[in-house]
């Protein structure tokens, strides 16, 4: 079956990019150092001698939070507004490694190339970030077009029923739903990230077209494929979660434990990225590629020669 083929594939190629994830996550890991230092700088300035703060670590105590942040809420305010701005600076990094990710998948051996990693970074940035835009604003349409009307929905049957488990019914429906296209739209986005790194095109909302269509004609199998993987760092997060409430924050060591446990999740994250594009990638090979006759006018000759190559996907075997 294509699905397990591809997935299996894109296991395969994604465990023959370990330096890759590595190399993604410690950069990401530097940066974030960046904002933890001096924000561990300030709490422990702040905090003195207080085991206000250390009391925390075993679980949230909002008493305690509304007490710290009256009094250094001064203090912290500027590094909330970092953390907003890391935020988007992490999309931003996620967006600028997918053409090196892209590059070493499609390459014949997959071996890990700094040079070539990086080369294709830069030069599909502005492309992938366009793209990114255009998905966000389609999410965000998404989401209008979802919870608009169910809160009207809400809000009329609110006075029309006595029972609150029909409210709780209607929100969950219009919950799922709103997965539903969640998840579709970020299948769309790999797929146009796909067709724009393999047609080398720079249009990047045919390229949202166009893997609008692929993903559409073949609906079942680019959907459980995702969903297949997307069972991976579900069953990480419930360890992680499982191992957070049998250890603890106790004390120094435990503390330790958990934040090397968490790095690894971390980097099990971004490899599992990988594993994502890799099988996408994969399956968009399996199928016969959707025409992209709009889209070839952009292709560079060194692409693509002939009208045969343009019309087969460019995948190597």
């Amino acid at each position: 079956m294509k699905i397990f083929t591809a997935y299996k594939t894109g296991l395969i190629w994604a465990a023959k990019s370990k330096k890759m994830a590595t190399l993604i996550y410690a950069i990401t890991f530097l940066f974030a150092l960046m904002l933890a230092i001096p924000f561990h700088a300030t709490i422990n300035k702040i905090a003195g001698n207080s085991m206000e703060i250390n009391s925390m670590i075993k679980g949230f105590d909002y008493t305690t939070y509304t007490d710290f942040l009256r009094t250094a809420g001064h203090a912290i305010s500027p590094f909330i507004s970092a953390a907003l701005w890391f935020g988007v600076l992490y999309l931003i990094f996620t967006v600028f490694f997918a053409g090196g990710v892209l590059k070493i998948l499609n390459a014949e051996n997959k071996k890990f190339s700094a040079r070539l990693f990086f080369e294709n970074c830069s030069v599909f940035f502005f492309r992938f970030l366009r793209l990114a835009i255009y998905l966000i604003i389609l999410q965000l349409i998404f989401a209008l077009v979802v919870f608009f009307p169910l809160a009207a929905i809400v809000t009329m049957a609110s006075a029309a029923v006595q029972n609150e488990a029909v409210l709780v019914y209607i929100v969950l429906i219009g919950i799922i739903i709103y997965l539903f296209f969640f998840i579709f739209l970020l299948i769309v986005g790999d797929y146009a990230k796909i067709i724009l790194f393999n047609y080398d095109s720079r249009k990047s909302l045919m390229s949202i077209w166009m893997s609008v269509k692929f993903v559409l004609r073949h609906l079942f199998s680019t959907y459980l494929l995702y969903l297949l993987i997307l069972i991976a760092p579900i069953i990480f997060f419930l360890i992680y979660f499982f191992l957070d409430n049998a250890i603890g924050m106790v004390s120094g060591l435990t503390i330790f434990i958990l934040f090397l446990i968490q790095q690894i999740l971390i980097w099990t994250r971004t490899w599992i990225k990988i594993w994502f594009l890799g099988s996408e990638i994969s399956l968009y090979g399996l199928f016969p590629a959707v025409k992209m006759s709009k889209v070839k006018e952009e292709v560079l000759p060194e692409t693509a020669t002939d009208e045969q190559g343009l019309n087969e996907s460019p995948l190597p075997s």
